[in-house]
């Protein structure tokens, strides 16, 4: 069978310059044996998207096309899936991912499944190839847990799928990947997992829908396999996809260990922790160090006890500061993880999040507006409280847009705060000292060329325009950036 899988186009606006690759449709990849199977990442082709899939479906000729999609995609996936059985009436698609994953019965009963005939909820790294031999005839499609299918027209739900033994889960195959162009800067960039899960109790992830509180580990010796075939494939920075990979300190400071060991301390790492994680031991930041890690998105989350205890985060200030001070001393770079929009947030406490990250001196700011996604235990707070505006429209469900508001601040009052207080601590136009430690030539380069000219070209095309307006220019160009309105014109 000849297979295509997509991932869809969406990017959020601040993250314009992230193009990483699928991994979840790279380890389907790894583990589909006897078929013909290629995976095209959208993002790399945002710029001529009608373009590129008609010429996907004209030179592979796919049976089947799978779509993994989040909710904030589920939209372009939908139209993808359409544009594709326009071209092609006779393909087969199937739908992946986290929304389709949480919100199944929902894509069924709202009408929004026509494009597609099957759907892949939970973990689909095994149960893809159940699929095909389904399709092939060799199995039953009742038979496989996590899939629902049409039959006589109507889709049928089979029980959810069990959480895999990770041990059973081959390496991801990166060969198969149509498409270079991953990067991180100038670098090449990809992507590794350790352990999939987190036991936290946090309300505003829903995490726990695809894999429950559970902590699930990769065997060293896999994922040290994981990063020879990644740096084989050329990754100089490699991201770990973990959801809380310091839930085991222990194990983390032996990943380190076996990855100076086995000489891969030569490619940089960028990982997601906990400030409870991060705090916890000095000597875990010092082997982070040398095995290679040069960036660690810091769950800091709020600088308010009340936010934070609504979060069901607990007071972790006093151990997000202790963190901040081990990454720092061990020139580690911190993408400061930062969610404002809380039922009680007025200005002030907005500004005073960015006034913590800029005295602190995070290197990068990941600001988000606290967004209700589907099935999580913050959507219920905030709809029970009258405080989400847009509750059905997921394209705006990424972190970036309001799609909420406080008992003091409007949607659009929290917008224009976000795009305020991110553009007056812009860490382009203050460079900290890891930073200048680690990218001194960028720092020079910004200092006397890249500065200096944005100054000038935004003074230029700022000149006359209040503060609001330019903040609506900007918003507007945003708001176009996952339209994909060729998408909607007829086929040619």
């Amino acid at each position: 069978m000849r297979i295509l899988l997509f991932s869809m186009p969406n990017m959020v606006p601040e993250l314009r310059s992230w193009q990483a690759p699928n991994l979840a449709l790279s380890s389907i990849t790894g583990n589909t044996k006897g078929h013909e199977i290629h995976m095209a990442d959208l993002i790399l082709v945002r710029d001529r998207l009608k373009e590129a899939i008609k010429g996907l479906l004209n030179d592979y000729k796919p049976d089947l096309i799978g779509l993994s999609a989040m909710s904030f995609q589920f939209d372009t996936a939908r139209r993808i899936a359409a544009f594709a059985k326009h071209l092609n009436k006779d393909v087969k698609t199937v739908l992946g991912g986290y929304h389709a994953t949480l919100m199944y019965k929902e894509i069924v009963d709202e009408g929004k499944a026509e494009p597609f005939d099957f759907i892949l909820r939970g973990e689909s790294d095994l149960s893809f190839g159940e699929l095909l031999q389904a399709i092939d005839g060799k199995a039953r499609y009742e038979s496989i847990h996590g899939l629902s299918f049409r039959n006589g027209g109507a889709f049928v739900h089979n029980p959810p799928r069990p959480l895999e033994d990770l041990s059973k889960i081959a390496v991801p195959n990166r060969t198969n990947r149509i498409w270079r162009g991953y990067t991180f800067g100038t670098s090449q960039l990809d992507i590794i997992e350790t352990s999939r899960g987190c036991t936290m109790p946090c309300n505003f992830c829903s995490m726990n829908h695809m894999y429950g509180r559970s902590f699930r580990t990769y065997a060293i010796e896999r994922v040290i396999e994981d990063i020879a075939d990644a740096k084989k494939q050329g990754a100089r920075y490699l991201a770990i996809a973990d959801d809380n990979v310091c839930l085991n300190v222990k194990r983390l400071e032996e990943l380190c260990d076996a990855i100076i060991r086995a000489g891969h301390n030569d490619v940089a790492y960028i990982v997601q922790a906990s400030s409870v994680g991060m705090s916890s031991s000095e000597k875990l930041i010092e082997k982070m160090a040398r095995a290679g890690f040069e960036l660690v998105f810091l769950g800091i989350e709020n600088v308010s006890e009340r936010n934070l205890k609504m979060m069901k985060k607990g007071n972790i200030l006093d151990k997000t500061k202790r963190a901040i001070e081990y990454l720092h001393k061990y020139k580690i770079l911190i993408i400061g993880g930062m969610i404002i929009g809380h039922a009680e947030d007025r200005e002030e406490d907005i500004a005073q999040n960015y006034t913590f990250f800029d005295e602190h001196d995070i290197d990068f700011f990941s600001d988000q507006i606290i967004t209700p996604y589907p099935k999580t235990g913050m959507r219920e707070e905030l709809l029970r409280e009258n405080l989400v505006t847009n509750p059905y429209d997921y394209r705006k469900y990424n972190g970036f847009w309001a799609n909420v508001r406080t008992k003091y601040l409007s949607s659009d009052e929290l917008q224009f705060l976000k795009w305020k207080y991110r553009r007056k601590y812009s860490t382009f136009y203050k460079t900290t000292p890891v930073f200048k430690y680690r990218f001194p030539l960028v720092d020079l380069l910004r200092v006397f060329a890249l500065r200096p000219y944005y100054r000038t070209k935004d003074t230029i095309r700022e000149l006359r325009k209040t503060e609001r307006g330019i903040f609506e220019d900007q918003i507007r160009w945003f708001e176009s950036l996952n339209e994909f309105p060729e998408l909607n014109t007829p086929v040619n």
